[in-house]
C-alpha cells in the first residue's frame, strides 16, 4: 500500500490535446518524496481513451448558438461538451483500493476546478481515513475558496515538492482504517506553502517557490502511463527546463507582473539526464517542451540542443516548444541546431501586429524579428505557426482581424486563442475592477468566450472561424499553387437547397470555402449534407474578404509562395 496517492483528475472540456496532459508537476512531486522515503504511485484520470458526451452547463447555453449543430469541415469550432476520463467514483476506489495516508489532487486550470472538488469528495466518501490536499495554480490563486470545503484538509500554494514532503512527514503514523486527526496547528505552521482551517479561521502560509526547479528520477518516471502518451506507435514526453518568465506581459499569469515565481532555468546536464533515462526505456518520437521561454539564453539552448542531438544520432524525432517561442531570442545559430535537434516547427509566440496592441499588453514588440524567424526559417525548411492573441479587454475586432490579414501574406499558420482572463494575470485585475470577469470559474475559458469588452462575443467567434478559413485558404495554396475558385453567386441559392449528399471532410471544407468566396458567409455543414449558416458578424467577413482580395496570399508550407 502506498503512503501517497497523488491525482489527475478528468476534465470536462469541448476538446483534449491528450501529448499535454501527461502529469509532469505530479510526477515533479512524486519523485521528492520518494527520495525522501515515502511510497508513491499516480492515479491519471486522463489516461484512458474514454470520454462521454454530457449536457452544456447553464453557463454554457450561449455557446449554442456557435456549438449547438455538428459541421464536419474544417472550419467547425466545437461541438459536443464531454467529460474526459475516469468517473469520480472510480478513482475513489482507487484509491480505496491503495489505502494512503495522503492523497495529493492537482487543481492547475481554474475553469476545472468543479472536477478537482468533485474528486476530493469522491475520494473523502469512498476512504475518509486519509488526509487531502490540493495544489496547482489554481489552489495558489484562490485558497480562500478552496478551504470553503470541508472535504479538503489542506492545500499548497506555489511549487508541491518540497511542502508534500514536509507535509507527509508530520502526517505520517496515522493508523490505517481510523479517522485521521488534525496535527497541531504550530507545525502546520512551519510548512512552506501550506494552507488549512483553524477553527473558524483560515491560516495562509506565503506560496513556496524552489530556488532550483526539480526533474525527475526513473521512479516518478515509471508511475507515469506512457503506454497512453504516444505518437505514431512512439512515446509523446514532455520535458520542464525551466520555470516562470522575465517579461511582464499582461495577459500572463507566470510573467513577471504576475504574482509567480522568479524565471528559473535547470542545469543542461539535469534536463539530459531526465532525457537520456526515459530514452534508454522506451523509444521516443516526440518531445514537448513546456517552457515559457526555452531559447532566451542562447548559450545554454546551444548546449541542450546538442546533448538531445547526441542522445537521439540517427533516429527520428520531434521536438516542439508548443508554449511558444520568442521571436528575438532566435537567430539563425540556435535554428541551424534546433533543426539539427530535431525540430520540425516553430512555435512563434507574437501577440499582436499592432505597436498600440503591444503596448497594451506590455510586450515586448517582437513584428521584425518574427519576420526574420519566418526568412531563416524558410531557408532550413523549417514549418511555421504564429501565435495571435484576440478579444482581449480594450482590444478592438478590427485589431485581430488585421492580425490575420497581416499573417495571410506570411509563410506561417495561425494561430489564433481567444483571450480568457488567466488568474495572477495584471490583466485579471484590470478585469476584475472593470467588472469584466465571467461569474463562474468554469466559464474562464477560451472556448467560451468569456469576456466580451471592446470584441463581442459575436466578433470573437467570428474571428476565430476566420483564422480556420484562412488556415485552410493556405493549404490550397501549398496544395495547388492558386486559391479556390468562388461559385457564381447566383448558383449559391441552389447549391445551398441542392446539397444533400455525405461529403468527405475536404470535399465538404473546398465546397463551402468556394461560397465563402463567392458571399463571405461562413457555413457548416452536417454529416447527411446539409449546409447552414453560422452565425457571424457580417462586418468582420466583408473586410476580411476585402483584405484577401488586395494581397497575394502565402502558404505555410516550407516550399510555399504566394497564390498565382
Amino acid at each position: 500500500m502506498p503512503d501517497v496517492v497523488l491525482i489527475a483528475p478528468p476534465i470536462r472540456e469541448f476538446y483534449l490535446t491528450k501529448k499535454r496532459t501527461i502529469p509532469y508537476g505530479l510526477a515533479c512531486i512524486a519523485t521528492q518524496l520518494e527520495q525522501a522515503g515515502f511510497s508513491c504511485i499516480i492515479i491519471d484520470a486522463l489516461a484512458r481513451d474514454k470520454s462521454k458526451i454530457i449536457e452544456y452547463p447553464e453557463e454554457f447555453f450561449h455557446l449554442v448558438p456557435h456549438y449547438g449543430k455538428t459541421d464536419l469541415t474544417f472550419f467547425s469550432l466545437f461541438h459536443h461538451y464531454r467529460h474526459f476520463g475516469c468517473s469520480f467514483e472510480h478513482i475513489a476506489n482507487l484509491v480505496r483500493q491503495e489505502k494512503p495516508f495522503l492523497v495529493g489532487i492537482s487543481a492547475l486550470f481554474t475553469p476545472y476546478w468543479g472536477q478537482a472538488l468533485d474528486t476530493a469528495k469522491a475520494v473523502k466518501r469512498f476512504w475518509p481515513h486519509a488526509f487531502i490536499v490540493l495544489g496547482g495554480h489554481h489552489v495558489t490563486q484562490f485558497p480562500e475558496t478552496c478551504l470553503e470545503y470541508r472535504e479538503i484538509d489542506f492545500l499548497i500554494q506555489g511549487e508541491g515538492e518540497a511542502p508534500m514532503v514536509e507535509l507527509a512527514r508530520l502526517l505520517k503514523g496515522q493508523t490505517p482504517g481510523r479517522l485521521p486527526a488534525l496535527p497541531e496547528p504550530d507545525d502546520l505552521r512551519q510548512i512552506s506553502g501550506i494552507g488549512f482551517r483553524q477553527g473558524n479561521d483560515i491560516v495562509l502560509n506565503p506560496p513556496f517557490w524552489a530556488d532550483s526547479p526539480h526533474g525527475l528520477d526513473k521512479k516518478a518516471l515509471d508511475k507515469i502511463d506512457w503506454h497512453f502518451y504516444q505518437r505514431n506507435q512512439k512515446a509523446a514526453i514532455t520535458v520542464v527546463a525551466s520555470r516562470g518568465c522575465p517579461f511582464r506581459c499582461s495577459y500572463c499569469a507566470v510573467s513577471a507582473s504576475s504574482n509567480y515565481a522568479d524565471f528559473r532555468m535547470r542545469p543542461v546536464k539535469d534536463v539530459l539526464d531526465e532525457i537520456k533515462l526515459q530514452a534508454r526505456v522506451k523509444q521516443i518520437g516526440f518531445i514537448d517542451f513546456e517552457d515559457e521561454n526555452l531559447t532566451l539564453k542562447k548559450s545554454w539552448v546551444l548546449e541542450l540542443l546538442d546533448g538531445i542531438r547526441q542522445i537521439f544520432k540517427g533516429q527520428d524525432i520531434e521536438l516542439r516548444a508548443m508554449n511558444g517561442l520568442f521571436p528575438p531570442s532566435l537567430d539563425a545559430e540556435i535554428l541551424t541546431s534546433m533543426k539539427a535537434a530535431g525540430f520540425k516547427t516553430l512555435n512563434l509566440s507574437v501577440g499582436s501586429f499592432s505597436a498600440a496592441q503591444l503596448k497594451r499588453f506590455k510586450r515586448p514588440d517582437v513584428r521584425d524579428a518574427h519576420d526574420r524567424v519566418l526568412d531563416m526559417a524558410k531557408d532550413l525548411d523549417l514549418d511555421c505557426v504564429s501565435y495571435l492573441l484576440g478579444a482581449a479587454p480594450g482590444q478592438a475586432a478590427a485589431t485581430t482581424l488585421n492580425d490575420l490579414l497581416t499573417l495571410a501574406a506570411k509563410r506561417t499558420l495561425a494561430g489564433l486563442s481567444i483571450y480568457y482572463p488567466a488568474p495572477g494575470s495584471a490583466d485579471y485585475a484590470l478585469c476584475e475592477k472593470r467588472q469584466l470577469l465571467p461569474h463562474d470559474f468554469m466559464l474562464i475559458r477560451s472556448t467560451a468566450f468569456p469576456v466580451a469588452d471592446t470584441t463581442s462575443r459575436l466578433e470573437a467567434v467570428t474571428l476565430l472561424r476566420l483564422a480556420r478559413i484562412l488556415n485552410f485558404l493556405k493549404s490550397c495554396v501549398d496544395q495547388n499553387g492558386v486559391l479556390p475558385k468562388a461559385v457564381s453567386t447566383g448558383d449559391v441559392l441552389e447549391i445551398e437547397n441542392s446539397c444533400h449528399s455525405e461529403m468527405d471532410r475536404y470535399k465538404a471544407s473546398t465546397l463551402l470555402i468556394r461560397l465563402f468566396l463567392a458571399d463571405a458567409i461562413p457555413r457548416g455543414m452536417d454529416h447527411e449534407g446539409r449546409i447552414y449558416h453560422h452565425p457571424h458578424s457580417i462586418e468582420l467577413c466583408r473586410k476580411f474578404m476585402q483584405g484577401l482580395s488586395d494581397m497575394n496570399l502565402c502558404g505555410a508550407l516550407r516550399s510555399s509562395s504566394p497564390a498565382t
